[in-house]
């Protein structure tokens, strides 16, 4: 039989890059923090509690993880995730407004299904419920 032992938690080194801010914070240095993370049992990766606190992650939380074409992942907050989605297809249709335009023929279409119900109801001589 296998036996299990819990492992204490490693507090991960912490490197610094000289790239731009994640974030407009006043309170952040101006390089943003890179943490060594370490994967545990079942796949599982634990983000620092200082990486929690920053983005407001609490437990529970659902974060989406991006593959790029590189090789690197991407770990986004929901927040972060719907900004980078915003507008991602605007180039598809510039100027217009598709949420209208779908309003616009559902409108129609409701207008030609009662002509045809009332041509329908006229030659077989149906008396309308209204």
């Amino acid at each position: 039989m296998a036996s299990y032992e819990i492992k204490p938690p490693r507090r991960p080194n912490r490197v610094r890059e000289t790239v731009a801010a994640y974030a407009a914070d006043s309170e952040r240095s101006t390089a943003p923090a890179a943490y060594a993370l370490t994967m545990a049992d079942r796949g599982r990766l634990v983000l620092p509690a200082e990486v929690r606190e920053q983005l407001k992650i609490k437990e529970g939380d659902r974060l989406t993880l991006v593959l790029e074409a590189d090789g690197s992942m991407r770990l986004l907050t929901p927040d972060a995730f719907i900004t980078r989605l915003r507008g991602a297809y605007r180039h598809l249709a510039p100027g217009r407004k598709l949420a209208d335009e779908l309003i616009a023929e559902r409108r129609r279409e409701a207008v030609s299904e009662d002509r045809k119900d009332r041509e329908f109801r006229t030659r077989h001589k149906i008396k309308s419920r209204r």
